[in-house]
């Protein structure tokens, strides 16, 4: 298997430089079933081969739904996350999932009102049981051996530097269970304080328009070798969601990051084919 090491490439040859975020898969609000396996079909075959999601995204159903289309392959990179969970509340909703995203589907107030609650923060934990316990569920959701890429999911930056939570990923990466290990951290504190941490190869950080605040993250990032994903590269989930497709402005944002130095690759998250199919079509410019 290739990607042992943050020095060495990333991506298999002759892959998109472009990552598909898949939080809405599984999701009330986003793609499901039949819907969701085509989405990752159509990105496979555009050429796409980094897969975003993480062990709360859909319930966990985004992690099955990638599952069940890549099965076990190895010329894919998975990249999940752990540290947040799921409250009773939302946990008793689970078996009237189905019956929720018909309702989002039908009305505007029902589809707001799953928007604002999956806005909300969600709590978190970090002790090494609940870490193991969730790369384990996370490895039979998605029927892999191992999670080529795993990261802490909004960790605070004492955390960090506590260094027990990484010290969890480490033990799972030391098993084979994981590949390069990282963080997603949400604010530029954060992300300094994993890169005080070795152990770190991997940092997914927030890259919205205009917004400069992790620019000297993600060049302190490169230049220890760290690869750096960025998310949230078109200012939210809504940005490519649009019935009208992508714009110029989101065909220039993606072909522009892949060509910044120091970005390994970007992430867009849609759940709609001809959007995914303008996005790659903007990679492919870039390369």
């Amino acid at each position: 298997m290739p990607f042992e090491t943050a020095e060495t490439r990333l991506l298999p040859p002759g892959a998109l430089p472009l990552g598909l975020g898949c939080s809405r898969l599984g999701s009330v609000n986003g793609a499901s079933g039949p819907e969701a396996a085509a989405l990752i079909q159509a990105a496979l075959e555009e050429g796409i081969r980094f897969f975003d999601t993480s062990s709360i995204y859909g319930q966990g159903d985004s992690e099955r739904l990638i599952g069940q289309v890549l099965g076990n392959r190895d010329d894919c990179i998975v990249c999940s996350k752990a540290g947040k969970y799921l409250t009773w509340k939302r946990r008793l909703l689970l078996p009237v999932k189905g019956l929720l995203r018909g309702a989002a589907r039908r009305s505007d107030r029902a589809r707001s009102g799953v928007a604002a609650a999956r806005s909300k923060p969600m709590p978190v934990r970090w002790d090494k049981g609940f870490l193991h316990q969730s790369i384990d569920s996370s490895l039979r959701r998605l029927g892999r051996e191992r999670i080529e890429m795993f990261m802490l999911h909004s960790p605070a930056a004492e955390v960090l530097l506590d260094g027990g939570a990484m010290d969890a990923l480490a033990q799972a990466q030391k098993a084979g269970k994981l590949g390069l290990i990282g963080v997603s951290p949400d604010d530029a504190a954060s992300a300094a304080a994993a890169l005080k941490d070795p152990r770190v190869q991997a940092l997914q950080i927030p890259m919205l328009p205009g917004d400069s605040t992790f620019d000297g993250v993600a060049a302190a990032a490169a230049a220890a070798g760290v690869h750096v994903i960025a998310r949230e590269i078109l200012g939210g989930a809504q940005a490519v969601s649009g019935a009208a497709g992508p714009g110029a402005h989101v065909r220039e944002r993606i072909a522009g990051l892949i060509r910044q130095p120091g970005v390994t690759l970007p992430l867009v998250g849609t759940t709609k084919l001809q959007n995914l199919a303008a996005c790659a079509a903007a990679a492919r410019s870039a390369v």
